[in-house]
């Protein structure tokens, strides 16, 4: 969860920084506060938001289960 945070929150403030809504999405990331943080995104362009939500989603327990992986 922490590294998947630390990721979010360097790529989030290098790229969307000035940003409306920055420090909000933050909070809610370090929260883990799925709601709050895509709110605070909805007016980021579609490519940053979206590549923040892949890098954050295992801070959001997500991504963690093995579907998609073959015996």
């Amino acid at each position: 969860i922490r590294a998947a945070q630390a990721a979010a929150h360097r790529f989030m403030t290098a790229m969307a920084g000035d940003l409306p809504g920055y420090e909000a999405a933050l909070r809610a990331l370090h929260a883990a506060d799925r709601a709050g943080f895509d709110a605070a995104m909805t007016a980021w362009p579609a490519d940053i938001a979206g590549h923040a939500r892949r890098l954050a989603a295992a801070a959001f327990g997500e991504g963690t289960s093995e579907k998609g992986q073959s015996s």
